[in-house]
């Protein structure tokens, strides 16, 4: 008895399962699920970089001479970000950015000097035709102020990697001396050796 009321319910539930028709939208996206946008070609992106790094030189000369003029200035990374679209006819659009923190070459705190607590991107806009990159956008400055928090957090952290860098430097240093050392004393002790 207890069989078949379990065996009845389980039928009744699939009866009632399959008895209303799904969604006509439903439908249709689990037979054509929709399309995700295809990241760019090992070769384009490669080609993109390229021409990202030739169009950044000026702006890192330009943040270079903002740290010489103790003026805030922007540590760039060259690495950039990129977010390809795909328009009609297979035209592709790429907004790539790349960015780093702004310090105050004034102010104490790391080699850099202080961070300001923002962070600042270069967006580069650029679209594919006829398989070479064409800006189609002036690059802009985006900013992102994460706040004076965020600036003694980022300027500590410069600290504390100078500080490493400078051990590693002295140990380095050290142990060069050490091997030069053993090395003039095993040259000592051949040429005495030698002398015999």
């Amino acid at each position: 008895m207890r069989n078949s009321t379990i065996t009845s319910a389980a039928a009744l539930a699939a009866a009632l399962l399959f008895a209303f028709p799904a969604p006509r939208a439903l439908a249709y996206d689990m037979r054509r699920p929709m399309r995700e946008q295809k990241d760019l070609p090992p070769a384009l992106i490669q080609s993109l970089q390229d021409h990202l790094s030739d169009e950044a030189g000026p702006y890192f000369d330009e943040q270079d001479k903002r740290k010489a003029d103790k003026q805030t200035y922007v540590d760039l990374q060259m690495k950039f970000e990129y977010l390809p679209t795909y328009g009609p006819h297979h035209q592709v659009t790429v907004s790539a950015k790349m960015g780093g923190a702004e310090y105050d070459p004034n102010k104490p705190g790391s080699s850099k000097g202080a961070a300001t607590g923002t962070l600042k991107y270069l967006v580069f806009t650029y679209a594919l035709e006829n398989g070479k990159w064409v800006e189609i956008a002036k690059p802009k400055w985006e900013k992102q102020a994460l706040g004076a928090a965020a600036g003694a957090k980022m300027t500590g952290n410069i600290a504390r990697g100078d500080k490493r860098q400078a051990a590693q430097q002295k140990a380095a240093q050290t142990h060069a001396a050490a091997a030069a050392a053993a090395a003039a004393a095993q040259q000592a002790a051949d040429h005495a050796g030698g002398a015999d």
